[in-house]
């Protein structure tokens, strides 16, 4: 634990102490709540609701407890709250011991300081109701909607600084992960608090027993948070899978998805863009090469140049991705990051030749960490992947014409960590893919050519102007493909019509 979490830990454990102590020494236990039985008859309720959390994908944790805490303190006052707070909020992990003492400590002061706090502010809401004239059932509605408004930002903000503390994250990542999606949710259970409280109140005994008949609403409740998770998990991994089927067809591509998300991810975070938007980024990482699905095995896997019809057909892989994501509704806003990350800066790109802004931000973004991955990883074409420093070169040089002059000074800054490649895992391809290569046989004069290259300053790989382009390549101002290609067909821009050389392909074979 670093030392800025333990101070954080023992901060929000001394700012719920005095909370606690402040609320029992200045508003005593309302005897609404029933005396000792009463606040006994809450925490055991409580602890019900609270005894299986869900964790959401961020790292915090949430329950349904919430709901009869904030009965507790509509009916005894912050006191009361803050007592069932600290008491009546152990959940199974805790039982079991599968968090330290420090971490329960942690949990238990982020529910019942807030409960404290939040008691203050309904009591002091029907002081000022009872000023004002208000009719006391409104009265106690609005101060209690306040108060559980309250709890629940209070509450929600102290777990998310430890989360952002113990695992790196921002505020606004866990926010955007975890609690812009359940907040709607959380909220909504503070009238149903409103309504128990009101419930135990029926006379003779009746209210302590109908109020149990909140768990049922209680329970949907938390089966609405595990089928969100349980939703969201599925949508992750679904993704992940179709990334991996991509990857999959050639053992040289395997985890190429993964890394291009991972890269564009730490581009995005630098850059402080909007987490939603970031989301999106990642996931069109994820996707950007599923249009090879539609991409024959003769074409994708061809070691040598491409034909002009193999190079039309390769030029349509990010319009099929595009097509093939689109119609699912969450996937939309990742189709045109996914169809245009072959666009170039100076508009010569494919599908639709468009430039500079005009192509979307997250589009830009995997442009470049797309072409990075590329070049440092083998490739059928190429078997020596380009190092670091000479994939750097090939961005920069090519910075205002392929890419973004704002953003490739966003990858080169990123930490090695992150731009370095792995270790290869065995177990990370199927069985069949685990098999030597025959490529790599033939391949042999290849790559030693291709490290010769290198070494005069030629780009592995690449096309010398006016040859065919790498596999993957778009056909470039200049290069062999022939009349008849949807790159040449278009208008070229102004720059190119006044005559600036051609140029070769890059080693990335403009990002496969």
């Amino acid at each position: 634990m670093t030392s800025y979490l333990r101070l954080l830990i023992a901060a929000q454990v001394a700012a719920a102490g005095i909370a606690l102590v402040a609320a029992i020494a200045i508003f005593p236990i309302r005897p609404e709540i029933g005396g000792s039985v009463g606040i006994a008859f809450w925490i055991a309720v409580t602890l019900v609701a609270s005894a299986l959390p869900i964790s959401l994908p961020a790292g915090i944790t949430v329950s349904v407890g919430s709901a009869p805490l904030l009965a507790s303190m509509i009916l005894g006052g912050p006191a009361a709250a803050g007592l069932v707070g600290a008491l009546g909020t152990f959940d199974s992990r805790e039982v079991r011991g599968q968090i330290p003492w420090y971490g329960t400590l942690s949990n238990h002061a982020q529910i019942a300081g807030p409960a404290a706090i939040a008691g203050m502010l309904y009591e002091i809401g029907l002081r000022l109701g009872a000023q004002l004239a208000v009719p006391a059932g409104l009265s106690s509605v609005l101060a209690a909607a306040a108060a559980g408004i309250a709890y629940n930002a209070l509450n929600n903000f102290l777990a998310a600084l430890i989360v952002s503390g113990r695992s790196g994250q921002t505020l606004a990542t866990v926010w955007a992960k975890d609690l812009r999606i359940i907040a709607s949710n959380v909220v909504a259970l503070v009238p149903l608090a409103w309504l128990m409280a009101q419930i135990y109140l029926l006379p003779n005994g009746v209210g302590w027993w109908a109020t149990l008949l909140f768990v049922v609403p209680l329970f949907t409740t938390r089966l609405a948070y595990h089928r969100y998770v349980e939703t969201r998990e599925l949508f992750e991994q679904t993704i992940g899978a179709l990334a991996n089927a991509v990857d999959a067809r050639d053992r040289y591509t395997r985890g190429h998805s993964q890394r291009v998300s991972h890269i564009s991810e730490a581009m995005c975070r630098v850059m402080s863009i909007a987490e939603p938007e970031i989301e999106k980024i990642k996931w069109a990482g994820l996707l950007h090469d599923i249009g090879k699905i539609g991409i024959r095995d003769n074409v994708l896997l061809k070691p040598g140049p491409l034909d002009r019809e193999e190079r039309i057909l390769m030029n349509q892989h990010p319009a099929i991705g595009a097509e093939i994501v689109a119609p699912a509704q969450q996937l939309a806003p990742e189709a045109p990051l996914i169809r245009y990350h072959h666009e170039w800066f100076n508009g010569s790109g494919y599908p639709d030749g468009i430039e500079a802004l005009d192509i979307p931000l997250g589009a830009r973004i995997l442009t470049i960490a797309d072409a990075y991955e590329a070049m440092t990883s083998s490739r059928p074409y190429r078997l020596t992947p380009l190092t670091h420093e000479q994939a750097v070169g090939e961005l920069e040089k090519f910075t205002g014409i392929q890419f973004d002059p704002e953003i490739v000074p966003v990858l080169v800054g990123l930490d090695r960590d992150i731009l370095d490649r792995p270790p290869d895992r065995p177990d990370y391809l199927p069985t069949m893919l685990r098999t030597e290569d025959p490529r790599d046989e033939s391949g042999k004069g290849t790559e030693e050519e291709a490290g010769k290259a290198a070494a005069k300053g030629v780009t592995p790989g690449s096309a010398a102007p006016g040859s065919a382009a790498g596999p993957e390549s778009p056909a470039a101002p200049g290069s062999s493909a022939a009349p008849g290609s949807p790159t040449l067909q278009r208008p070229q821009l102004p720059s190119v019509q006044q005559g600036n050389p051609p140029r070769r392909a890059l080693a990335s074979d403009d990002v496969p």
